[in-house]
C-alpha cells in the first residue's frame, strides 16, 4: 500500500501531542503518577493487541530511562556539599514521570506509523511542508543508517569479533563509526540520484489537500476524545480528593 492510500493519522498525532503538552504543563507529582500508570496500562494493552513483544516496550523504556538517569545524577545532588536537595528531588521526579508518560503515549498512539506517515500527519496539522519533507527524509536516512549498522555488526560477528574491555575493541568500534559515516554518505548520494531520476521536486501531502476533518475515521475521533477525557480526569481527581480530605467534619 502506498503512503498516499494509508490512513490519515493526524488525530493520532494530535492525541500524542495533547498528552505531551499535558505532561509538560502538569506540576503535581500525584497527577503525573496517575497519568503514568494510565499510559503504562494503555501501552501494554496496545502492544499486546499489536502482537509486539512486551520486551520491545521494556527496551524502549530502558533506553529512555538511561537518559533520565543523568537527570538524577545532576539535578538532585549538590556536588559541592554532597547533599541532596528536596527541591531537586521533586524536580527530578517530575522530569522522570513526564519523560516516561510521553514515551509511553508515543509508543501506544503512534504504533505502526512510519516516518512518512508521521510527517504527513504533522503537515496536515499545520507544519510547513518544507519541514515535513525534511522530517520524512531524516527519518528515512536514520532507518538506512540503522540497517547499515546492523549489517556491519553481523559481518563482524561472522568473522569472530567479540567486544571486550580492551583497546582493540575501541579501535574496532572507531572503525565501525568511520564505516557508518562512509556508507551513510554513499547511500545518501544514491538516494539523491534516485530522487532526481524520478523527477523529484518535493514530497506530496494528499492528506492536507484532499482529506477533510469530517472524513477522518470515527475511531480516531473517539481516541482523541478519550485521551482528552483521561487527561481532564487525572487532573481533577487529585484536586477532588484533596478537597474531600481537608473538608471539615460535621
Amino acid at each position: 500500500m502506498s503512503h498516499e492510500h494509508r490512513a490519515d493519522g493526524r488525530l493520532r498525532v494530535a492525541s500524542a501531542l495533547l498528552v505531551s503538552l499535558a505532561a509538560a504543563m502538569i506540576r503535581s507529582i500525584d497527577t503525573l503518577l496517575i497519568l503514568f500508570l494510565v499510559a503504562l496500562i494503555a501501552a501494554t494493552v496496545v502492544t499486546t493487541k499489536s502482537k509486539i513483544p512486551l520486551a520491545v516496550l521494556a527496551k524502549r523504556l530502558a533506553v529512555v530511562n538511561f537518559f533520565v538517569l543523568w537527570v538524577w545524577l545532576t539535578i538532585p545532588i549538590n556536588w559541592g556539599s554532597f547533599s541532596l536537595s528536596e527541591t531537586g528531588i521533586a524536580l527530578a521526579v517530575q522530569i522522570a514521570l513526564r519523560v516516561n508518560v510521553i514515551a509511553l503515549a508515543v509508543s501506544s498512539l503512534l504504533v505502526g506509523m512510519s516516518g512518512i506517515d508521521f510527517a504527513r500527519a504533522l503537515v496536515a496539522l499545520g507544519l510547513p511542508q518544507s519541514l515535513g519533507t525534511l522530517l520524512a527524509l531524516s527519518v528515512r536516512a536514520l532507518v538506512l543508517l540503522e540497517n547499515t549498522r546492523a549489517r556491519l555488526e553481523q559481518a563482524m560477528r561472522a568473522r569472530g569479533y567479540r567486544s571486550t574491555m580492551s583497546t582493540r575493541t575501541i579501535r574496532v568500534n572507531a572503525q565501525l563509526v568511520a564505516c557508518l559515516i562512509v556508507h551513510a554518505l554513499v547511500r545518501s548520494e544514491r538516494i539523491r540520484l534516485g530522487f532526481i531520476a524520478r523527477g523529484y521536486t518535493d514530497l506530496r501531502w494528499p492528506s492536507r489537500q484532499h482529506s477533510h476533518w469530517y472524513s477522518l475515521p470515527v475511531r480516531n475521533w473517539i481516541l482523541l476524545i478519550s485521551v482528552a477525557v483521561i487527561i481532564v480526569a487525572t487532573v481533577t481527581l487529585p484536586i477532588f480528593f484533596n478537597q474531600y480530605d481537608h473538608a471539615p467534619l460535621p
